[in-house]
């Protein structure tokens, strides 16, 4: 048994169906150009109030057009049908526009996995009566992992030939909720630990992962955790865990071999950045010894739902550093400057609170383990070159060294390192 993802695009389900033989569970996501229509049309609905009946139109166009089986038409035409109607209502109904995009989301998902079906003519699941979720204080989701694996295993071990639709799990009181970032990817993984597949394919656009014929588990995870991968690291570990090789393959070029994930040896070492970032930088003696003021920084910016991407703080405690996305740096400030102005306790005109446009440039891979120098060697060819780096930090399991360059040095940083 293998476990396949596929991105649905209307030139690719003939490609897509040839792949998906009776040993095969194929997990299916859309494309981001119908995935942009579907949330035009919740935009719509949600901020001017109005009806998106060209979006609609739109929508059933482009499935309708997949085939013309008259079952097929009649499903995609009830299916639009009933998310025209569940938009119009939501525009007078008190609902979190979360959860309606949510919920239209993963029909969107649904249809692309009908599209799918109607080819391979196997067993069409939806995918959020698969993945079932908590809800925790605050409305964060969490993985009900117990309960999952044993739909997983009783909706997908006794039958062959699956097509699932991605991305999307639900409550247990029945909210459609989204599985995090690309969720398709992780959901795959997932599906192929529960049932100790022989493999995991990732059919992407693009060829695997730069290009790279093999990595470790480890080493994908570093460079997927970069803005520029084409799926989350989220995806890996279940596949780590179970002992799973997963192969990356361009769904437009299938002479391409892959990128081969797995156990084994050190397979690479390679350089990739992030751009539009913004480093912050908190500092001044209101911090010196304060215990818990690292956890309380990241804390507030959590609670605004704020992702950190680089942490760097000295030992001598009076600054800490880290990186948020550019569209985010003014909230992380607003917030930061919030934290100390509220807690009477931590001097505020004592702290100083900066943030300047950065990039942030990632050595990583398994060869870098135990080898004296590398640092030396990064900071070095960067340092002749002119290079300022602005701060720095690595991991104790010596995979990866992060950098914090101008945001104009982080091209030329890249091809010094490659």
């Amino acid at each position: 048994m293998i476990v396949k993802t596929f991105v649905l695009k209307p030139q690719s389900i003939d490609t897509i169906a040839s792949l998906c033989d009776a040993q095969t569970i194929a997990v299916i996501r859309p494309q981001r150009k119908i995935e942009a229509v579907f949330r035009d049309a919740i935009g719509k609905t949600i901020r001017e109030k109005k009806q998106a009946s060209a979006e609609i139109v739109a929508i059933r166009g482009y499935f309708q057009g997949m085939s013309e089986d008259p079952a097929y038409q009649q499903d995609v035409e009830e299916t639009v049908d009933a998310i025209a109607t569940y938009l119009r209502e939501a525009m007078y109904v008190q609902t979190s526009p979360v959860a309606i995009e949510d919920y239209v989301m993963a029909k969107c998902s649904r249809l692309c996995a009908e599209a799918v079906n109607q080819r391979v003519k196997g067993t069409l699941i939806d995918g959020t009566e698969l993945m079932l979720c908590n809800t925790a204080e605050g409305g964060e989701t969490h993985f009900d992992w117990t309960a999952s694996k044993q739909q997983i295993a009783q909706r997908c071990l006794s039958s062959k030939k699956l097509v699932i639709s991605g991305g999307y799990g639900r409550t247990h009181s029945g909210y459609v909720v989204r599985i995090g970032k690309d969720g398709a990817h992780l959901m795959a993984a997932l599906i192929a630990s529960v049932l100790k597949a022989q493999s995991i394919e990732f059919h992407i656009e693009a060829k695997g992962i730069d290009g790279i014929p093999a990595m470790t588990y480890d080493e994908a995870a570093h460079y997927c955790a970069s803005s520029r991968a084409p799926f989350a690291s989220s995806a890996i570990w279940p596949a780590k865990n179970a002992g799973i090789p997963i192969l990356v393959k361009d769904i437009e070029d299938e002479a391409f071999d892959g990128t081969l994930i797995s156990t084994g040896s050190a397979h690479t070492t390679a350089v990739l950045a992030d751009k539009e970032m913004a480093l912050i930088t908190v500092y001044g003696t209101g911090l010196l010894g304060r215990v818990g003021m690292s956890g309380s920084i990241f804390s507030c910016l959590a609670a605004q739902g704020i992702n950190v991407r680089f942490i760097a703080q000295t030992s001598s405690e009076y600054s800490i550093s880290f990186a948020v996305a550019e569209a985010d740096k003014d909230r992380a400030g607003k917030a930061i400057r919030g934290l100390f102005k509220d807690n009477p306790l931590l001097p505020l005109d004592d702290v100083v609170v900066l943030n300047q446009a950065v990039g942030i440039v990632t050595v990583f891979g398994s060869r870098m383990r135990n080898l004296p120098g590398t640092s030396g060697a990064v900071f070095g060819k960067l340092g002749a070159a002119g290079i300022n780096i602005i701060a720095s930090a690595q991991g104790g399991e010596e995979l990866s060294i992060s950098l914090v360059v101008d945001e104009a040095d982080t091209d030329k940083a890249v091809t010094l390192l490659k």
